[in-house]
């Protein structure tokens, strides 16, 4: 038999939890002899669940299929496996990977809300995009609101970026990440370890964030509230003993309570991209553009400075914008537009804009 297809159908036995398959590919050379009949006994229960597993033709067709995706199987034994991963208790017996992108131990997972603002929006993608561009690879969930934003910043940079699914590699969830979804299995990395076909079901989304976690030398919290999913990958990366940070936020809102409750409870308060990168990366030399002035190449007359000065890092509204430069309307959206084309600023729904 071969060792890949017996690690896979080990992966997927039903009534073991992960410490159970890690405890029993620890304790045998070789998983296909286990299936076979021709290693030494484990206990009855285990026998009796691996002696009644039958589904070796779908596992045969699966791996047909994957091979045709181009989507690589990796097991815990091989070399690829990433190192941060392997030495959780509770690592996946194996994953699946689309994307070229090399695993590193310069990792930061950037999790928080799905309904956030567009202040955290604007913040994940700029944190994400600077970390990228030092060569930091960025780990996130794909879930809408900051992962989302997280993957879209890291894109832009060396680093690039892992997206860890809580379903089969074959499924977009949420649909409405197609174009990231092809974007990152160009570039960077979509991981799973769910077999294909398998849906987004509730409970895989806290067995996933483990992965995230073990990926990453630590954790950004970034607008979370109290019940945020992003709390539990912040308690793996606790239990991991990863660095855990967050971003600190209004006291009165609730995006910002599981992310202000985390540095209550110790984890390090993050007001600067140096300090995650003093934080996990202190080898890395980092030096940080702190005058708020743009990177940009664009020379502005004294209207469009006007107009850009106008527009913060908080959104702000078209209306706000046009009352408070005292221009005519038309001649404030030529300018936006413009600054929007020159990267230097952002439009969400509803006439909003925030600084890049």
């Amino acid at each position: 038999m071969d060792e890949l297809i017996a690690l896979v159908a080990l992966s997927r036995l039903q009534g073991l939890n992960t410490l159970k398959k890690k405890e029993i590919i620890d304790n045998h050379d070789r998983i296909a002899s286990l299936f076979e009949g021709k290693a030494k006994p484990v206990d009855r229960d285990t026998q009796n669940r691996i002696s009644s597993f039958k589904a070796w033709k779908e596992i045969e067709k699966e791996i047909k299929i994957l091979e045709k995706m181009k989507v690589d199987i990796v097991t815990i034994r091989d070399g690829e496996y990433p190192h941060l991963l392997k030495n959780i208790p509770d690592p996946p017996v194996v994953f699946y990977k689309k994307g070229s992108l090399n695993f590193t131990s310069n990792t930061i997972a950037i999790v928080g809300s799905r309904k956030a603002t567009f202040t955290g929006i604007n913040l994940a993608e700029k944190i994400a995009d600077t970390l990228s561009a030092c060569g930091i690879t960025v780990v996130s969930g794909f879930a809408r609101g900051i992962d989302t934003s997280a993957h879209r910043g890291a894109l832009q940079g060396k680093g690039k970026t892992i997206a860890v699914f809580g379903c089969g590699i074959d499924i977009c969830y949420p649909s409405e990440n197609g174009r990231l979804y092809e974007k990152i299995s160009e570039e960077g990395v979509l991981l799973t370890e769910y077999g294909l076909g398998e849906k987004p079901l509730q409970y895989h989304f806290p067995e996933r964030n483990r992965i995230i976690a073990g990926l990453s030398k630590g954790i950004l919290v970034i607008e979370a509230t109290h019940k945020s999913g992003s709390l539990i990958t912040a308690r793996c990366g606790i239990e991991y003993g990863r660095d855990v940070m967050a971003v600190p936020g209004n006291i009165f809102n609730d995006e910002y309570k599981g992310a202000n409750a985390l540095i209550k409870q110790g984890a390090k308060l993050v007001d600067n991209i140096e300090d995650i990168v003093v934080t996990c990366f202190p080898d890395l030399k980092f030096k940080e553009d702190k005058t708020g002035k743009t990177n940009k190449s664009k020379e502005m007359n004294q209207d469009e400075n006007c107009v850009y000065s106008l527009i913060g890092f908080d959104k702000i509204h078209v209306d706000e914008v046009i009352e408070k430069s005292k221009m005519q309307t038309k001649d404030v959206m030529v300018i936006l537009t413009g600054l929007e084309m020159e990267d230097l600023i952002r439009q969400f729904p509803g006439g909003f804009y925030i600084r890049k």
